[in-house]
């Protein structure tokens, strides 16, 4: 069967869907961060690992020292900022109308919440 004939321009089918300036922002930090994750988690790793022979005091001995308490930090939040990134575009791809706009303010708020909540715990370990 034949497509009907139709007046409209190509311009006319896509517009209204969205804007693509945005997008290509998101999936560039997307990629740094994911990037960045890759020696932050090796890091993590082997400190995490470390960490596990010790006692108390020298686990919080070893995390109060400012490399160790660096890279926690740029894990945790390369880490949540990739996770809000790659949840939106989710969000995006797969919900439609208020929906949409309630998910993204959920994972906004949730990713700032757990964000905060990480930085001030490892600060707290760190600085105390």
């Amino acid at each position: 069967m034949m497509d009907k004939p139709s007046l409209r321009t190509p311009l006319s089918h896509v517009r209204h869907l969205g804007s693509a300036r945005l997008g290509a922002e998101a999936a560039w930090r997307q990629k740094v961060t994911a990037v960045a994750l890759v020696p932050l988690a090796f890091s993590f790793v082997y400190l995490a690992l470390r960490l596990v022979s010790m006692d108390y005091v020298d686990v919080r001995a070893t995390l109060a020292g400012p490399l160790a308490l660096m890279f926690v930090l740029a894990f945790v939040i390369a880490g949540i900022v990739h996770m809000q990134i790659g949840m939106r575009s989710i969000i995006d791809d797969y919900l439609q109308g208020h929906k949409r706009e309630w998910a993204l303010i959920a994972n906004t708020l949730i990713a700032a919440a757990l964000g905060f909540a990480c930085v001030v715990a490892a600060l707290r370990i760190g600085l105390s």
